[in-house]
Order: C-alpha cells, then structure tokens, then sequence
C-alpha cells in the first residue's frame, strides 16, 4: 500500500463507533497472528531435508496445502508429507489464533477463559494447550553440575477432568487428602529439574537425582534423611540444612533459597487454575518451567518450540 493511502486510515479510524473499533482490532490482530504464524512456518520449510516416513534425504516439493503449507514427496517411499509433519502442530486448525492462544499461556489463562476469548471449543482449548507443552515437557535437564539445591514439595492429589475415581468418594473437607510428590532440583547456572515420584523413600529419590549429579558437585538440601545415604553412595559432598537449627546459609555459599524461591513461584502461578489433575503435574511444571527460562520472549516463542 502507497505510504499516501495509508496515512488516510488513521483519520478515518477517529470516526469509527466502538462495535466497528472492535471489529477493525479482531481483524488486525487475526492478520497479524497469521502473518507470524505464516513467517514461522516458512523458516521450519527451509529445515525439512529428510521424509519421516523412511528418512531419505531426497524429496521433491509437491505443491501446497489449503492453508499454504509446502508439502514434499519422498523420491525412495513414494509418501507425501508436508513441513508440520512429525510436530505438535501437524493437523491443528485455526492457523490464525495459534499466536492468540499462546499470548494467553504466557498469562496463565484458564482453558474456559481462552475459550471464551478467542471463541474455541472447550476441547479445542485443552488439546491446544498440551500440544504447545508437548516439547517443553520433553526438554529435561540431563545433568546438574557445581552447586545443587534438591527439596520436595506436595500437591493435594487432585482428579479434575477424570469421570471416575480410583478411590471411594469422600465429602468435602473429610477424610484424609492423598498428596503428589514432586522432586525439583536446580544448579546455579540455571538448569532446572522436576519428576514427580510415587513415594517420599529414599529410593525413589536416590533413583530420581543419580542420573543428574555429577563427581564434584556439591548437594544442598533440608534435614530430610534419606539425603545422607544418597550423597554417601555418590560420593557427593552435601551440605544439610535443618531449619529447626535456624541454618539458613553454610559458609555463605550453601543454601537451598534458590529451590525453594522457585518451588513457591510455581505454587503461586499453579492456584490460578484451581487444582490440576494428577497426570498433568509434569506437563504444569515444564509450563512454568519453560516461562522462566524464557523471560524475554516474543509472540512466536511458543510456535517456533513447537516447531
């Protein structure tokens, strides 16, 4: 558009009622969120270089899809596939409100709000919101080095979203609630780490951390006992902290502030959803998790992991 004709839009703008402003805004931003989308989509078409049908490297291009979408056709296997093929987003609709939906992840919306919002289904929204954490779930940290802090902490164990129980029904506020363990660690490079366990023994926490410490490291941790024998059988220095001794900082170095800073972060983000069901605590924590490692993040941060 010539620089002339454009600049009569924002005069034109100033004599709109508020039902054509809104309209005007919903079809801004719907072409911005597909421009975007469009934009990210293409650079993941210049990476396509092998079929996910049988791995071969030569592929022809075989025209588009609806939506614009490059597909390809696998010279060896004869199958044709397109450049979402093999991500979270092959066969997801509504291209346009992609960037919309994640806007509202990175503020925490519940599902019935983005539904209402951006005019979904319920379903819809559910399904969209675990495709976006499928790779963040999967993007664990291997290894932990230097300093480490490890603490649990407990979810009532909650089974919102289930149809049946697998436990006698109880009245509200009787009975004994079962809690969810969940195991985090972290390094001071950053590196963060949950799983969540079945039990509070010292097996599963010994199982849970081995794969993760490293010889030198240095572990930080509560008063909890089963600590002693992991750090004894990894020959890794640790440093217990016993809040009933008012020990806050070993040395000035060693402390577990660090973890249980985070651990509360999380807790305080998490009430907003009003609990979160047993099966879908780790796919919560990677949520978190992804957020903060990703403070300073653009609208297509969410797209291009999907991607």
């Amino acid at each position: 558009m010539a620089n002339v004709s454009f600049q009569a839009i924002p005069q034109q703008v100033a004599n709109l009622n508020y039902a054509q402003l809104k309209r005007l805004r919903h079809e801004v931003e719907q072409n911005i969120a597909h421009d975007q989308v469009g934009q990210a989509i293409s650079d993941r078409e210049e990476t396509v270089n092998h079929c996910p049908h049988c791995d071969s490297h030569v592929l022809n291009r075989w025209g588009m899809t609806k939506q614009g979408i490059q597909r390809y056709k696998c010279k060896d296997c004869g199958k044709t596939f397109n450049a979402l093929a093999n991500t979270p987003l092959y066969r997801m609709r509504k291209a346009e409100k992609w960037v919309n939906y994640t806007k509202l992840m990175w503020d925490g919306i519940s599902l019935r709000k983005a539904t209402k919002k951006l005019d979904i289904n319920l379903r819809t929204s559910f399904r969209w919101r675990h495709i976006f954490l499928q790779n963040p779930a999967n993007l664990g940290t291997s290894e932990l080095k230097g300093v480490i802090e490890a603490d649990e902490t407990f979810l009532p164990e909650s089974f919102k979203g289930k149809r049946k129980l697998d436990r006698p029904a109880r009245k509200r506020g009787g009975g004994r609630v079962r809690q969810v363990l969940i195991l985090s660690a972290l390094d001071r490079t950053g590196a963060i780490t949950h799983q969540v366990l079945e039990r509070n023994t010292r097996e599963n926490i010994q199982a849970a951390l081995t794969p993760l410490l490293s010889e030198g490291s240095v572990l930080c941790t509560d008063g909890n006992q089963s600590y002693r024998g992991i750090a004894r059988d990894l020959n890794v220095d640790h440093k217990r902290l016993i809040g009933l001794d008012n020990q806050r900082v070993i040395d000035d170095v060693y402390h577990t502030q660090t973890i249980n800073n985070y651990i509360m972060r999380w807790k305080t983000w998490l009430v907003g959803f009003n609990g979160v069901g047993k099966a879908y605590v780790p796919n919560y924590l990677s949520w978190f998790r992804f957020m903060e490692l990703h403070q300073e993040h653009t609208e297509q941060t969410w797209l291009r992991e999907a991607l």
